[in-house]
């Protein structure tokens, strides 16, 4: 399998040195990588819910926000609360957007 391709603004430098690490250090430089996002207070998504939704719950991870929602129907009332995966992305114009996944029905 070939090297995925860095992206554009990564240092070649920072792209080099992943490249030539062996899995473990690779994951140990993603964990670190992860410690050094937290600790620089990288905001985590929020969440409002719209006039046709409900916000049952909201579980922080690393990185994301997983969210237990519901939505009214037809007839007003409130459905299934289902589970999404909610990250920030940043778009290329610098503007940033949550990103939903959905996860599935809560059981």
């Amino acid at each position: 399998m070939d090297d995925p391709t860095p992206p554009d603004d990564l240092p070649e430098a920072v792209a080099s040195t992943l490249q030539s690490l062996d899995g473990h250090d690779l994951r140990g430089a993603v964990v670190y990588a992860q410690e050094l996002l937290r600790a620089r207070h990288e905001p985590l998504p929020t969440v409002e819910p719209r006039t046709d939704e409900e916000v049952v719950r909201v579980e922080e991870r690393d990185g994301y926000l997983v969210v237990h929602k519901r939505q009214r129907d037809a007839a007003g009332d409130f459905g299934d609360v289902y589970v999404y995966h909610v990250s920030t992305e940043r778009h290329p114009d610098g503007s940033v957007h949550h990103h939903w996944s959905l996860i599935g029905r809560e059981e």
